[in-house]
């Protein structure tokens, strides 16, 4: 007799592939960005959502330069934070955006909140 497997164990499985093929990434968060993109083709209007991401760097980066290399390379909006110890991108982005902008050796840590609206 076979074991039936679960949802949540289906789930679990696919959230520790998701934190294993993007370990600085939030994993929540990427899931979220793919669901609002699998929702938001059914409308009209951008089919990616906005998605504000605070990146940490590794200790001693200079933050001034990751700035204007985000902006040179991507048109969203790219500002250091308020405590100044770490970077905003903030734009329409899906999963393909936030992993390119993952591939940056110097990011220790990428979380951020993602919303359906376009602001």
């Amino acid at each position: 007799m076979s074991q039936k497997v679960s949802i949540n164990d289906h789930f679990r499985v696919f959230l520790n592939n998701v934190m294993n093929s993007h370990p600085t990434i939030d994993p929540e968060l990427l899931i979220r960005v793919l669901l609002f993109e699998l929702n938001l083709k059914r409308f009209v209007g951008p089919d990616i959502p906005h998605v504000n991401l605070t990146i940490t760097y590794k200790q001693g980066t200079d933050l001034h330069q990751k700035q204007e290399e985000g902006r040179d390379k991507y048109p969203i909006e790219i500002t250091t934070n308020k405590w100044g110890d770490g970077v905003i991108f903030s734009g329409l982005m899906g999963v393909r955006h936030i992993e390119k902008i993952a591939t940056d050796p110097d990011i220790v840590k990428i979380t951020g909140k993602a919303t359906p609206r376009h602001n």
